[in-house]
């Protein structure tokens, strides 16, 4: 699609592997000024892991997309698909073209692909200190009331627990919301070779120990666990840090929806800490699903 935006040409169109080198250079360069914008303190070094961009276009081809004035890519964001759930992030224009509603034709043709291929539920995380990008989501249809917590703890000495299927087929986790679907996770994760998928009865968990979000390599990521139970879940929690003792790791990081309170419960009574929160987003249907009764960690960054 191309658009006149402030009297420039843009043209929005998929993110292509060419682009990653392009793309990471501009989400590095502007979430460190939006950081230090509100909190008067630049990151030394970069944000994101080199990583990223490969995974994340492995993971959702057809939701990752580029904005392209002239010949320059100027904006960027990826997208993961989850079957009917979808959110997008992280959504950066380059610091010298931002203020053209460059970002506003990311996210529309974001709820454009994910809608046409069956999203019923969108979601982002932003930064509750940045009023600018609060209403411009507000302004697209997404509602400010929720959180994404991060947890995180040291990785203990752990053996994979007896019946743990590792990278085993994907199944539909209907009980999380219906259609949800994480099989482009286990397939990405995969075929990237970023880490691994966990299967444990109705359970599944997603742990990363190539960097694939975070550009610290001393952390495993766990963008996904998702268990019907207490028990399935703390079954999966310890084959994560199994895992990411295994790769070397010195952290397990995780993200919990606010409302997942016998989540957080959970993760406390196993060790983790609290680390930061962030503001979440949503348009759709069954906007508070992720309140239980099941267990469930998730990725909306």
């Amino acid at each position: 699609m191309s658009k006149k935006v402030a009297d420039t040409d843009v043209h929005i169109r998929p993110m292509l592997e060419a682009d990653l080198d392009a793309v990471l250079e501009i989400t590095n360069s502007a979430f460190c000024e939006l950081v230090e914008r509100t909190t008067g303190r630049r990151p030394e070094g970069p944000m994101f892991a080199s990583g990223l961009g490969r995974y994340r276009l492995s993971l959702d081809p057809l939701g990752c997309h580029v904005a392209v004035r002239g010949d320059e890519v100027v904006g960027a964001n990826f997208s993961v698909l989850r079957g009917t759930l979808g959110w997008f992030g992280p959504l950066a224009v380059r610091p010298d073209a931002q203020g053209l509603g460059i970002a506003q034709l990311l996210v529309q043709e974001f709820v454009r692909s994910a809608g046409e291929r069956g999203a019923t539920l969108m979601g982002l995380e932003t930064m509750a200190n940045s009023p600018q990008h609060v209403h411009l989501y507000m302004k697209l249809g997404f509602r400010p009331s929720w959180t994404g917590i991060s947890f995180r703890r040291e990785a203990r000495a752990a053996k994979l627990p007896s019946g743990v299927e590792v990278d085993g087929a994907a199944h539909e986790l209907n009980y999380v919301y219906p259609g949800y679907d994480a099989a482009n996770d286990v397939r990405a994760t995969r075929s990237v070779k970023t880490g691994v998928s966990l299967r444990f009865g109705d359970g599944l968990a997603v742990c990363h120990t190539v960097s694939t979000l975070w550009a610290d390599p001393t952390i495993a990521y766990v963008p996904l666990i998702a268990a019907p139970d207490r028990e399935t879940f703390d079954v999966l929690v310890r084959a994560v840090e199994a895992v990411a003792r295994e790769h070397g790791k010195m952290r397990v990081v995780t993200q919990v929806p606010g409302s997942s309170l016998a989540t957080q419960h959970a993760l406390l009574e196993h060790g983790y800490d609290t680390g930061g929160a962030a503001l979440r987003m949503k348009r759709g249907e069954a906007l508070d699903y992720d309140a239980g009764p099941f267990f469930y960690c998730d990725d909306w960054h």
